[in-house]
């Protein structure tokens, strides 16, 4: 299975349509049923811990698929969904469809971020697996894609997070090895955090930052494999 093929991820394996739309929001099949389940996204809400615990678990129930796909195959490809009693309700004269990205192998939109950030750095020959130190800032969604794909291609990663914030993905963070750096925005606020950054790009050799807020590749994840699935549906 080549590269692009991969982008469909295990739907393709299981359809040879590769991606429906669900009818309605009540008929939604699991497409991932070892990774996640309804019970489990109402439980989450529930307290840090337990949701910690969840996310701790979407990174040991990769380990069943790692031996028989790429990493990277898991991420994108989604399932679609058609949303038609919000548009009844609402009495909206068109298709309303939604993209279940809690689908992704850590459960959030931001891993076709992480995934297109980091090879587009590669393309560029910016960075090189076991010589440079990857940082990014972040509240936490980007940082776990960003940790899972470093993990996987030999990047080192440091995470500069705000303190009081996200405490569990912090917790998963850890837990997935990245070097978590606390920052109080309560002082300096976002200024804060982008200064320690800068701070640590200027202490630490090979380093690159990521940079999400900037940097077009974040973007282009969606125009190159989002906006085609949805435009060719």
């Amino acid at each position: 299975m080549d590269v692009q093929e991969g982008r469909k991820g295990i739907p393709s394996l299981l359809s040879s349509q590769g991606e429906c739309i669900a009818s309605n929001i009540t008929q939604v099949a699991v497409v991932f049923p070892f990774f996640v389940s309804h019970h489990f996204f109402r439980e989450i809400h529930e307290s840090v811990v337990q949701s910690a615990k969840f996310l701790l678990m979407l990174v040991a129930n990769l380990q069943l698929v790692m031996s028989k796909l790429s990493a990277f195959q898991l991420i994108g490809w989604t399932p679609l969904i058609e949303l038609k009693n919000i548009a009844k309700k609402d009495g909206i004269d068109a298709r309303l469809i939604g993209k279940i990205e809690p689908y992704q192998p850590l459960s959030s939109v931001k891993d076709r971020s992480a995934l297109r950030l980091i090879e587009d750095a590669e393309e560029k020959s910016l960075i090189s697996p076991g010589i440079t130190t990857l940082v990014a800032l972040t509240s936490g969604n980007l940082g776990i894609g960003l940790a899972f794909v470093a993990a996987q291609k030999g990047y080192r990663f440091v995470a500069v997070m705000p303190a009081k914030f996200a405490i569990d993905k912090q917790i998963l963070l850890r837990y997935m090895g990245v070097e978590v750096i606390l920052v109080d925005a309560t002082i300096n606020g976002f200024k804060g955090l982008l200064d320690r950054v800068e701070q640590l790009k200027n202490e630490m050799e090979n380093v690159y930052v990521i940079d999400q807020f900037t940097n077009p590749a974040n973007p282009d994840a969606h125009f190159r494999w989002t906006g085609n699935v949805i435009s060719s549906m």
